[in-house]
């Protein structure tokens, strides 16, 4: 076989699972847990795959590079990225990297020395990811300032946020970080920021297009409300935020979206999240939402401006006072669907296994509902 399509089989054999951080927007991808098998799997094809002989070692050393997770052995990371293979650093392969923060911890003025030189050696870097801890955060000391970094081919940033780690600046700093990231498009932002983490001038994201809120707190919110995210379209809530924060966010961007799309958490079923959000963005277009994890709102006779409701079948094993029986959760949204205003809504889509519930009769009686009005499912 060719070169071409023996890189083609390789990249098939080693592609991580669909839409794995990828920085263009796609619905409900991101709500499920990482597959953690199916990347070992990957890892082990690569590494197995570069020892077969020397035209695959050629073809797919990059790839074994392209997603690098920083742990034990910092140092000998470090010296394998700054080697060179076949004329090309291969530092340069790498598109992501996992960065956690006891790598970044700052108990001396040199302690993050290794993390700046790895990302020295990225600078093809598109998505960086500081994870969330899953050791106490005061098990990692920030005694010193750190130094910045220039993100400028970053495209995709996941933070979850620390105030200790904050103050020692540079990368370990969220808005630093976007400040030296001016092609980011899409951010992934969680964890608590304290008042006294409000400071400089307004922040401008030119190109972010994705926003995904995981937990955060109000005074996050108002942060990020202060932005300026002229590209902003699309809004991902993994989880309804406390003192109702999520109506801050409709309020200040809701006029400029095009899709919202509520995650898979049962927090969404303690309260009607669906008003709020159709009330506080009447232009929206686009709405993707979990069918068995979110609230069924009330018939909605307000203007909007939908045009596509995407619905994802995934179960809930978990049982509310308020709604006990699968059957009167479906009746309760498809009344949603079908008797709320929406003039200009012309297709749903379906994701996920709607085996039986396609053969119900309030469903087939929902989809004849919905054709005369023209709307496709």
């Amino acid at each position: 076989l060719p070169p071409e399509l023996w890189l083609a089989i390789i990249r098939w054999a080693t592609y991580p699972s669909p839409g794995f951080d990828v920085s263009n927007f796609e619905p409900f991808l991101g709500s499920f847990d990482h597959d953690n098998k199916a990347e070992a799997d990957a890892k082990a094809v690569k590494c197995a795959v570069v020892q077969v002989c020397r035209l695959w070692r050629d073809l797919a050393f990059s790839i074994l590079y392209e997603d690098v997770k920083v742990g034990s052995g910092v140092q000998y990371l470090v010296e394998a990225l700054g080697k060179t293979y076949r004329g090309e650093q291969l530092g340069r392969c790498v598109r992501r990297l996992e960065l956690p923060y006891p790598h970044t911890g700052t108990a001396t003025n040199t302690s993050s020395d290794l993390a700046l030189q790895i990302l020295q050696y990225c600078p093809e870097l598109e998505t960086l990811v500081r994870p969330f801890m899953s050791a106490l955060p005061d098990s990692v000391r920030y005694e010193f300032p750190t130094r910045s970094h220039s993100f400028s081919n970053l495209k995709r940033l996941e933070w979850w946020h620390y105030n200790d780690a904050t103050r020692s600046g540079g990368i370990n700093s969220l808005l630093d970080v976007l400040r030296h990231s001016p092609n980011l498009q899409y951010l992934a932002v969680g964890g608590e920021m304290w008042s006294s983490a409000q400071i400089g001038n307004v922040l401008e994201l030119p190109a972010l297009k994705t926003l995904r809120v995981r937990r955060i707190n109000p005074v996050f919110v108002r942060q990020i409300c202060q932005w300026r995210l002229p590209s902003l379209v699309h809004v991902v809530v993994d989880f309804p935020l406390e003192q109702n924060a999520l109506e801050t966010i409709w309020q200040v961007f809701g006029d400029r979206l095009c899709t919202v799309e509520f995650a898979r958490h049962v927090g969404f079923l303690l309260s009607d999240q669906i008003t709020r959000f159709l009330r506080g963005c009447p232009q929206v277009k686009r709405f993707n939402y979990f069918l068995n994890f979110t609230s069924p709102p009330p018939i909605f006779h307000q203007h909007s401006a939908l045009q596509c409701i995407s619905l994802h079948s995934f179960p809930c094993a978990m049982v509310t006072d308020m709604i006990t029986e699968a059957q009167e959760r479906l009746r309760l949204h498809l009344a949603f669907l079908s008797g709320s205003s929406f003039p200009e809504l012309r297709r749903i889509i379906l994701y996920g296994d709607w085996g039986d519930m396609l053969r119900n009769p309030r469903f087939v009686e929902f989809t004849q509902t919905m054709i005369l009005k023209g709307c496709t499912i």
